[in-house]
């Protein structure tokens, strides 16, 4: 392993699964994350700054003028281009990812074959930092060409070890795959970047007495902050965000409205509007929501809206609700305390490390706890917090850590 150096020379973020992801509808936490550092590097202004993507026929390697169109195409602001030939005789003219690598392939600085991303980096003299922050791209292959050349830096930031810790919850083959990748990050990294204390002492529980290790260091998420919003704000007005999945247990929301209906009269009963796109293993609970008998009246399904209509269900939420089973970090009880709207959360470590007393915790799938708490929330005997005392997550203070674990060896192993 070798030791963090103070000249990290110029960065090469690696941008593989922002491109896979344009045209595929609103970006997940990850991809925001990997555009935010595209964005901040961009910014910054230094010529030498690189990011490398895989296609579909190798990598590309992109300067500044590419990392702003791609940065565009990410953010809608830009229309991909017509797909290549090649691309349009295999029948695939109409897919994004090919249309998006045929935009940017037009204006990389260096391109090269799946097998030949060493020689790539042979072609650049003097330091080089490497930075993947997608969980995607970690292969041997591409690791190795980074840890193995002289004077480079591997840095790659890890969001979460869900499907290790929670196989429950993910494809039948994700967790094996997962753990190689996470395998692999120890052999090759010089630098591991965690988004909580909570990811860490998962990370440093996986790998157990397995060393060497790469050094590790804490970097909170910037939250993007919405579009500013005027509404009133209605306290029987509750939101339910993210992608709809397993772990993020609608099934118990479902359960609790169904136990409020019982309860409460109709014209009492608080509003529960879930905003998210359908994910895997979803079929079940999404035939329930749209057979609900009290959809349209105290349930509201939304499907994934533009990230305006979500500000303006923040700004006039009376609060946030998200039972989620497992997270890494968690954006949108963020999201909402800075919006003003209440958060009421699975009582996981990574929510009171980044929330502290701003949210109300209650225990994890019990639906006892969640009916009483929305019960004593709906009439106003629950304890608020103070949310503008709220210390919202912003990306200065991230890249200054990441900046200072890079060139100072600020990271610590296990």
């Amino acid at each position: 392993m070798k030791p963090l150096h103070d000249d990290v020379g110029p960065i090469w973020l690696d941008v593989t699964r922002l491109v896979s992801r344009i045209g595929l509808g609103p970006l997940t936490g990850i991809d925001r994350v990997e555009l935010a550092y595209l964005n901040h590097l961009s910014n910054l202004g230094d010529p030498d700054t690189r990011f490398v993507t895989r296609t579909t026929r190798g990598f590309l390697l992109l300067d500044h003028v590419g990392g702003r169109i791609l940065a565009d195409l990410a953010r809608r602001e830009r229309e991909p281009g017509r797909a290549d030939a090649m691309s349009r005789l295999a029948g695939r003219g109409a897919r994004p990812r090919h249309r998006v690598e045929a935009t940017l392939r037009s204006v990389a600085v260096g391109r090269c074959t799946k097998w030949g991303l060493h020689g790539l980096l042979t072609r650049s003299k003097g330091p080089v930092t490497y930075i993947n922050t997608g969980h995607s791209n970690l292969s041997d292959r591409v690791l190795a060409a980074f840890s193995s050349r002289p004077l480079t830096q591997v840095a790659v930031l890890v969001h979460d070890l869900i499907p290790i810790t929670h196989p429950q919850f993910v494809v039948p083959d994700q967790p094996a795959i997962f753990a190689g990748r996470i395998d692999r990050v120890r052999r090759h990294a010089d630098l591991v970047i965690c988004n909580s204390a909570a990811t860490k002492a998962g990370l440093v529980a996986h790998w157990g007495g397995n060393g060497p290790y790469p050094a590790l260091a804490v970097a909170h998420l910037g939250v993007d902050l919405l579009p500013k919003a005027d509404a009133e704000r209605d306290r029987g007005h509750i939101v339910m965000l993210g992608t709809i999945e397993p772990r993020k247990n609608h099934a118990l929301m479902l359960d609790v409205w169904e136990a409020l209906a019982r309860e409460i009269p109709a014209t009492d009963l608080p509003q529960l509007h879930i905003i998210g796109r359908p994910g895997w293993r979803m079929d079940d609970i999404m035939a329930r929501v749209r057979t609900h008998p009290l959809l349209g009246h105290a349930l509201h399904y939304h499907g994934p809206l533009p990230d305006a209509e979500v500000a303006s269900h923040l700004a006039r939420a009376g609060a946030l609700v998200f039972p989620s089973l497992a997270e890494g970090y968690g954006y949108p009880p963020l999201e909402a305390a800075h919006a003003g709207a209440l958060p009421i959360c699975s009582d996981l470590p990574v929510f009171r490390e980044t929330l502290g007393d701003c949210a109300v915790y209650v225990k994890n799938a019990d639906l006892y706890s969640w009916l009483e708490t929305i019960k004593k929330y709906v009439v106003g005997n629950v304890e608020a917090p103070d949310l503008a005392r709220f210390n919202v997550p912003n990306w200065a203070d991230h890249f200054s850590q990441v900046g200072k674990a890079l060139t100072h060896d600020q990271g610590e192993g296990p």
